[in-house]
């Protein structure tokens, strides 16, 4: 694990050189990062575990971050995100969430082609890379223990209330294909159990 590990050479190296040629700064804590010096502005790109958000969010706020990049989903809950905005609010530091997918270049041209295509409809499907297999799929659901849709469909979600104007209010209905779907419940890495949908449309 960590330095000795798959990785940790390589990433020694790529550390001291970006160091010597960039005068990047690595910290193993935001604790650890130093003071903010006087009128200069501090950025923090919290990408880490949901499950983490919420104290990372508040050491950055500590560590005199004046702006956030959040990572999507943000926390496990509603409830925390809102206690973050809360607490960022009160702190004077603003917070922007991130989608990649609201600005990648795939989007982008789907909806350029179907804007000059009348009658067009548009599909957003998401696929990952996990192999199907117990193993594999149980390390997923534990990783991501807030569950497929606020973890991996938020994106297209995200894309919906962005582009399509798709809000709480106005949805009619969500209809699951159940014959497609697909609910599993495995043991992850800690050897608890997860329960996630491997696949749903």
């Amino acid at each position: 694990p960590g330095a000795k590990g798959p990785g940790g050479p390589e990433f020694a190296e790529f550390k001291e050189k970006t160091e010597a040629e960039h005068g990047v700064q690595f910290h193993t804590s935001l604790s650890a990062v130093p003071p903010k010096a006087e009128g200069v502005n501090r950025l923090t790109l919290i990408s880490g575990r949901t499950v983490d958000n919420p104290r990372l969010l508040g050491e950055a706020i500590a560590a005199g971050c004046c702006l956030i990049y959040l990572e999507k989903p943000g926390a496990p809950s509603v409830a925390e995100l809102e206690t973050m905005k809360k607490q960022a609010a009160d702190a004077g530091v603003d917070i922007c969430m991130g989608y990649n997918k609201n600005v990648c270049k795939y989007v982008r041209k789907a909806r350029e082609f179907a804007a000059k295509t009348p009658g067009s409809h548009v599909t957003f499907v998401s696929n990952n890379t996990y192999e199907p297999t117990a193993a594999s799929l149980g390390e997923c659901f534990e990783r991501n223990a807030e569950g497929m849709l606020k973890n991996m469909a938020i994106h297209e979600l995200a894309l919906l209330a962005s582009f399509y104007d798709v809000t709480v209010d106005n949805i009619d209905s969500v209809v699951v294909d159940k014959e497609f779907s697909s609910m599993q419940t495995l043991t992850g890495p800690s050897g608890k159990d997860f329960t996630d949908f491997d696949k749903v449309k």
